[in-house]
């Protein structure tokens, strides 16, 4: 404890920040979640868009995902007031969450969650 006063402190090199004696660059490693960018396999595509106005047809909703980016597949579920849709690119679903959760939609606030599909 006593040599504490006396340390060296070498730029990107920190505790706990990498594996061992690697070369970690000062980085915070990012655990492997559901958000991480490693790749398009590891993350999902797949939008949930619930709160629907019964008023809300599927022409409506499929112009809002197609602002987006391509859908893959498309799912109206009108008795539960819901929507499924798959994109192409798990950024596009991304996105659309970021642009339209709490939107209003025929008077209705739509919640959109990403789901695994």
């Amino acid at each position: 404890m006593a040599n504490q006063t006396n340390r060296v402190v070498v730029p990107g090199l920190g505790r706990g920040r990498g594996a061992p004696g690697g070369r970690g660059g000062g980085r915070v490693m990012m655990p492997a979640n559901r958000q991480s960018p490693r790749g398009p396999d590891l993350q999902p595509s797949t939008v949930s868009i619930d709160g629907l106005s019964s008023s809300t047809t599927e022409k409506q909703i499929k112009n809002l995902l197609n602002s987006i980016g391509p859908i893959q597949m498309f799912k109206m579920l009108p008795q539960q007031r819901k929507a499924i849709a798959k994109f192409v690119n798990p950024q596009h679903a991304l996105s659309f969450q970021h642009s339209f959760h709490r939107h209003m939609i025929d008077l209705s606030h739509i919640d959109v969650t990403i789901i695994d599909g």
